[in-house]
């Protein structure tokens, strides 16, 4: 017989749950020894990572459900993600300490009444479908996890008794960070209860449930200070929305964590400043923080790993889905690069732009220096509050004007030129675009500068309005030939 004490998330435990009102349950005198375990359990699991609740006779197994079920009210109406995540933690820690004392044929039992995954047993040995099993080791490290390394026969994986409750315990902690929000019509009813249950945590507790996003921040912020130089803006999303992820409290899966150390060491930060990025992990453990990013970054091991390419990215699930730039390049430290396109020098950028306009197969020196001798004054910056203007009229100024536009041809491109006297190509990455206020359209020169690239190729992905900042330029592009286009200056916010 499964004891729910010791696993009361099991939906079977749910059985003490019927005929209960949650009215009664948050406010009769009845159940006040299931909230105060409740507080109990969140605050244990706050201060020392684990949860202390002692099971029959000490605590009647009905209110240790109960507590568990009042626990999660509370964590879902704190509506915090990293708390929850850091609880899910904890209690399944709990639960893995149970599974050791468990029989065989007992644990068999308590993984298939999880109903999650079905497990079976033969010859002390573990048995589950290859399905359930590359489904609950996602987020473990790399090596024996792999299905590779297991070896599948007729669509099952076999495991021993360490195994199994090792990946229970992941199977746990993904169930349990999987927490609706609180419907609104159920806070605003026992605002005054679940508020007062939080208020009986203890001191610990009730600042992270009210402060963690602020300590997350202080955290991230100390650690990106630390970055030195290291740009977010410039950061491919791979990064972005792993390092966010990172930052609330999820445990990443081995291969993000090594991406992000990767990265952020081939960027030459030091391998100090990259741990600490992970220091809001709910498995946080400085020694082996340590460890792996020294080991990493080369450290310690002589040898700096490189940072993986998209396509890796891709096959591992580190890649969230590509922008319009991660479509022209292969790699992550490249979209970084392409990004820090306006840190060039003003010579060096309008010499990218007039070469992508020209788009010539070899480099037209002659052409070169003729366009850049007539722009060597212009400058990218603009003043504030440019004159709003319809297109038609602004292709006729000599200043920046502000039009507001629809995007009605884009298309990124990357491609090389040699360079004449030099054993090196010059990399481009272009955007080729055409603004229309009405029914004419005025070709772009080329963008090259991606920070205002991407915000216009998702205005046309949506075949919305967007503001921007243009001015016209005449470049010419042969002996006979100059025309008239804008150049785009910046992309602008709507308030």
């Amino acid at each position: 017989m499964v004891e729910y004490w010791r696993y009361p998330f099991l939906p079977s435990a749910n059985t003490y749950l019927e005929g209960l009102t949650l009215e009664s349950l948050l406010e009769d005198y009845f159940y006040s020894e299931a909230r105060a375990l409740a507080v109990a359990r969140l605050e244990t699991s706050a201060t020392t990572g684990l949860i202390d609740v002692e099971g029959p006779p000490v605590n009647d197994e009905a209110d240790i459900v109960l507590g568990y079920v009042i626990s999660r009210l509370i964590l879902a109406a704190a509506d915090n993600q990293a708390l929850i995540n850091y609880v899910a933690l904890s209690e399944a820690r709990r639960a893995e300490r149970f599974f050791d004392s468990e029989t065989d044929e007992d644990l068999v039992k308590v993984i298939n009444a999880l109903e999650i995954i079905t497990v079976t047993l033969e010859d002390n040995q573990f048995s589950m479908n290859f399905v359930d099993y590359v489904k609950a080791a996602s987020k473990l490290r790399e090596g024996n996890w792999k299905l590779a390394n297991r070896g599948v026969q007729n669509g099952t994986v076999t495991l021993d008794r360490e195994t199994i409750v090792r990946l229970m315990r992941e199977v746990i902690r993904q169930h349990l960070e999987e927490l609706p929000e609180a419907p609104v019509e159920i806070k605003n009813q026992f605002e005054g209860p679940i508020t007062d249950l939080i208020s009986s945590v203890s001191n610990t507790f009730v600042e992270r449930i009210g402060n963690l996003q602020n300590v997350v921040g202080e955290r991230q912020a100390e650690a990106m200070k630390e970055l030195g130089k290291f740009d977010l803006v410039k950061a491919p999303p791979c990064f972005n929305l792993n390092l966010l992820d990172l930052q609330a409290g999820v445990n990443l899966a081995h291969p993000s964590r090594f991406f992000i150390t990767t990265f952020l060491s081939s960027l030459n930060q030091d391998s100090e400043s990259v741990m600490r990025l992970f220091a809001t992990a709910p498995d946080f453990k400085e020694s082996f923080t340590r460890y792996q990013v020294e080991h990493i970054s080369g450290k310690t091991s002589g040898t700096q790993y490189s940072a993986p390419k998209c396509d890796t990215l891709v096959s591992t699930g580190v890649c969230p889905g590509p922008n319009a730039l991660c479509r022209l390049i292969k790699h992550p430290l490249s979209y970084y690069r392409v990004m820090a396109e306006s840190e060039r020098p003003t010579a060096s950028r309008m010499e990218r732009i007039l070469l992508a306009a020209l788009d010539r197969d070899s480099y037209p020196k002659k052409l070169l220096e003729d366009n850049m001798s007539k722009l060597k004054d212009f400058k990218f910056d603009y003043l504030d509050n440019p004159k709003k203007m319809k297109l038609s009229l602004a292709i006729q100024e000599d200043i920046p004007s502000l039009v507001e536009v629809k995007i009605s041809y884009f298309n990124g491109r990357t491609y090389s030129v040699d360079v004449p006297g030099q054993d090196k190509k010059l990399w481009i990455t272009r955007a080729a675009i055409s603004i229309s206020d009405k029914n004419v359209d005025y070709e772009c020169l080329p963008l090259t500068d991606w920070k205002i690239a991407l915000p216009i190729e998702e205005s046309h992905f949506k075949s919305n309005k967007i503001k921007l900042i243009v001015k016209p330029l005449e470049v010419r592009y042969s002996s006979e030939e100059t025309r008239k286009s804008f150049i785009i200056l910046d992309t602008v916010k709507e308030d």
